[in-house]
């Protein structure tokens, strides 16, 4: 396995932990702030390319708009 690839692995490996933190975290302040910055470094750092890093921040709007639509919700029962 090439450098690039282990640098790959373990970009994905930690994004995918921050995404779980955030989701556990979710409704209170700066939840996905790790997440959003794990994803920013991964993709500065060329470990993720253009397309991850737009699935990754579409990842975390469509988890937001999940949970905001069930509080909304939960609201009007």
């Amino acid at each position: 396995m090439s450098q690039q690839h282990r640098d790959h692995q373990t970009a994905v490996t930690w994004i995918e932990g921050e995404i779980n933190n955030m989701i556990r975290d979710l409704g209170k302040p700066n939840a996905s702030s790790a997440a959003t910055s794990v994803i920013t470094l991964a993709y500065m750092l060329r470990a993720i390319d253009d397309d991850e890093h737009r699935h990754y921040r579409a990842r975390i709007d469509q988890i937001y708009d999940t949970y905001n639509a069930s509080i909304t919700q939960g609201a009007a029962a």
